[in-house]
């Protein structure tokens, strides 16, 4: 009842006011608002999700009457979007694919004063620590679950058919493993948005994930300093917006 007349009042509030305002780090919900907009009641997947409002991708959406499941590692976050985003499914885990599952350990390296930064990649750890200073406030175990799993728990959100509109993720260092795992179910999201921090235009056409995604039918749409956003070629036609087209780099 109570997140409810949040909801109302945040959109009464825009609405007189005519404010327009992204939750996103980058700017990203606008971003992808240009080719989901008309889509009413939709879904998404959140992975690596952090909050629930605060530099979230997906709560603009949320707000306009869409719902799904959000996945993020951190244990502080779940009564949070308990009480925020009752409509959501939110999984308190680390997500991995095949590939990377088959490892022995993984480690969460969890930054207190920077949660964002918060992460199971050492690689991500070593750049944290030589570029600015920033050392882990603690080392865990969190559980762990797979693109399978929660495919297998999604019927609610996405029907049988598995019919995702947005993808969203923020798992630095796992992006490949865990978009081979959607592709390899037959899962293509209408929109996925996926983190590429600060990759020059050459780079990106050069990268694993630019490569993976055009060989799986996207095109890159749009491009933000943090992100890219890939459009399934297939979809075109029923996401009427003008601004569809390929992003020349």
């Amino acid at each position: 009842m109570l997140t409810n007349l949040f909801y109302f009042l945040v959109r009464a509030f825009c609405k007189i006011v005519g404010l327009s305002f992204s939750f996103s780090n980058d700017g990203e919900d606008f971003a992808l608002m240009k080719y989901l907009a008309k889509i009413k009641n939709g879904n998404y997947i959140d992975i690596g999700s952090h909050r629930p409002v605060k530099i979230s991708n997906t709560f603009l959406f949320y707000l306009l009457g869409w719902n799904g499941i959000c996945v993020d590692p951190l244990p502080s976050l779940k009564n949070k979007y308990r009480f925020i985003r009752g409509r959501d499914k939110f999984i308190n885990a680390g997500v991995f694919g095949s590939k990377s599952m088959s490892q022995e350990d993984f480690n969460f390296y969890y930054y207190k004063n920077h949660t964002d930064n918060s992460t199971f990649d050492p690689a991500r750890v070593k750049e944290l620590s030589k570029n600015f200073g920033r050392e882990p406030s603690s080392v865990t175990s969190v559980p762990k679950i797979t693109v399978s799993e929660i495919l297998s728990s999604s019927e609610k959100f996405f029907g049988e058919s598995k019919e995702i509109q947005l993808l969203n993720l923020d798992i630095e260092g796992f992006e490949i493993d865990i978009l081979e795992d959607f592709f390899s179910h037959k899962v293509f999201p209408w929109v996925v948005c996926v983190e590429e921090l600060g990759q020059m235009a050459e780079t990106i056409q050069n990268g694993e994930i630019y490569k993976l995604m055009k060989s799986n039918g996207y095109t890159l749409g749009s491009r933000t300093f943090l992100s890219s956003i890939y459009v399934l070629k297939d979809k075109l036609n029923i996401l009427p917006s003008p601004y569809i087209k390929e992003l020349k780099i």
